[in-house]
């Protein structure tokens, strides 16, 4: 036999399933020989999938934009156009299609743009495939349907499942032509108003799901419902007014090849992670600030308002774990606070000023080796730079520590955690990109009582040892886990909850922009 043919498409076989060569431009001698059932992994992963029928093949990749991916990239016009002259029984066209499908479940399953690089604020790399073997026996228990074993590889935890149903949704939209541009009204729109425009907008909601009555061109209560709502994810503060020029506009604005691009980047950044989280997991949507904690095995699940990093000090996007709490925390205060913040305020003060800023704050500096404390008047606070400080400040336990009355440590080695707050009054904003990077809870003690349930600290312990306001402790105390609990923080742009509306938030972290770099869009 000769092995020239099969060498060359054993080669053009790696590039397609490493991503770097299109199939439209996969072309090669044709080999007129069996498929070899061993040799190189490329063609291991081909026999894993040969007991698809091409028809098969097809439906999964013409359907696959139903995870984010563009079908172009994987059925190209050429194979098409072939499997519509029945010839893709030639043995280099079937295996083009087994190699295509590969790629396809090699996407769909760790993503086809590496995290790693991506930018500083991912802390997460590329997934491992499958093996061969696995692929195999996925395959066959998907009962020889490729759409089914393509979905099987898909990650299969809620919060990508549900951007799946909103795809889903909003797709087809697109394909009938149904997203109409809406030219803005001159004037502000508000409740009981009355426009034609309205009768688009409601439109529009409806398409997003918002529950609307009545499609009359008056500005009705169902729909003042769902312009606040649209607010509160724009972080605005509700008004429930519609004006010209304004950010609940341009929200109105976004073409629908927009909002499938920003579904199908949020699709591609949660394959970075397991295909299966946890039964028991936490998921901090950090483009929301919102915090969800699922434990499935004793049907307990918690769900509230989160505070995490600006734009400037993002919290990064990472899988990690909480091993131990620490209630009444001290805070040593990180770098970039210290020299952004802190050294600013004490600059503008005076030796009698900076003496109080310390004590009413509890707040004590010491050496880099924290072997002793210094007096902080002893500092030339006006002339300090970022070369000179050896030092470190740290703040005391109390109910007005940065870090509220508990928090949650985690393994990795930027210094991110979830905790506490002293500016517990933050979770009524609607904009909550405020911290350093860590992540600020809205109800701690719910999460301290569940991770610490079944040992000695009970809730009513745990609310008798933390330090009210007006009390003071010198001491922080470690409590650790029995059992670590995983926790993942992503800034996912999109969602579609149980009620059925898919909302939509700003990329202010840049990922998608990253993302969309890199990838084919679903947009016409």
């Amino acid at each position: 036999m000769d092995t020239q043919p099969v060498r060359i498409f054993l080669a053009i076989t790696s590039l397609i399933l490493a991503g770097g060569l299109s199939t439209a431009k996969a072309q090669s001698p044709p080999y007129s020989g069996a498929m070899p059932t061993q040799g190189p992994s490329t063609l291991d992963y081909l026999t894993a999938v040969d007991s698809l029928s091409a028809a098969s093949i097809r439906e999964a990749l013409l359907t696959v934009w139903q995870h984010g991916l563009n079908p172009s990239v994987y059925w190209s016009n050429e194979l098409e156009q072939s499997f519509l002259r029945g010839t893709l029984d030639a043995d280099f066209d079937r295996r083009q299609i087994l190699a295509v499908y590969v790629k396809a479940l090699r996407d769909v399953y760790a993503g086809s743009v590496n995290p790693t690089g991506l930018a500083s604020d991912i802390k997460v790399k590329k997934k491992d495939f499958l093996t061969a073997e696995q692929v195999r026996l996925v395959v066959l228990s998907s009962q020889s349907n490729a759409r089914l074993a393509l979905d099987k590889l898909a990650p299969q935890f809620s919060v990508y499942q549900s951007l799946k149903m909103a795809m889903q949704k909003l797709y087809p939209l697109m394909e009938a032509g149904l997203w109409e541009s809406i030219t803005p009204a001159r004037k502000p729109l508000s409740l009981g108003k009355k426009d034609p425009v309205i009768i688009k907008l409601k439109e529009r909601l409806r398409q997003l799901g918002y529950r609307i009555d009545s499609m009359n061109d008056t500005f009705d209560q169902d729909m003042l419902i769902a312009i606040n709502d649209i607010q509160l994810n724009l972080k605005m503060k509700p008004d429930g007014v519609i004006s010209p020029g304004g950010r609940t506009w341009k929200f109105f604005s976004v073409s629908l090849p927009d909002r499938l691009r920003q579904l199908q980047a949020d699709m591609e950044q949660l394959r970075w992670f397991p295909q299966h989280l946890e039964d028991r997991h936490i998921f901090v949507n950090t483009a929301f600030s919102h915090f969800m904690m699922t434990d499935k095995k004793n049907n307990i699940s918690m769900s509230f308002k989160a505070i995490n990093g600006t734009a400037e000090r993002k919290t990064p996007t990472l899988r990690d774990r909480i091993t131990f709490l620490v209630m009444n925390p001290t805070w040593t205060i990180p770098p970039t606070v210290f020299l952004n913040d802190k050294v600013e305020i004490l600059k503008k003060l005076d030796t009698k000023g900076i003496r109080k800023y310390f004590t009413d704050n509890r707040f004590e500096v010491y050496t880099a080796d924290f072997s002793r404390t210094i007096d902080p008047t002893s500092i030339d606070w006006k002339s300090i730079k970022s070369s000179s400080v050896n030092f470190y400040i740290r703040q005391k336990p109390s109910y007005n520590n940065a870090l509220g009355v508990v928090k949650f440590m985690m393994t990795n080695p930027y210094a991110i955690y979830l905790h506490d707050t002293n500016q517990r009054d933050l979770f009524g904003e609607a904009q909550r990109l405020r911290s350093s990077g860590c992540v600020r809870l809205e109800k701690p003690l719910d999460l301290a009582e569940y991770l610490l349930a079944g040992t000695q600290w009970s809730r009513p312990q745990i609310e008798n040892f933390v330090v009210k306001e007006g009390q003071l402790v010198d001491q922080e105390t470690r409590v650790d886990l029995k059992e670590p609990m995983p926790v993942y923080l992503v800034p996912v742009t999109s969602q579609m909850n149980s009620d059925g509306v898919i909302r939509f938030v700003e990329d202010v972290y840049g990922h998608n922009q990253l993302i969309l770099s890199q990838v084919k869009g679903l947009g016409r």
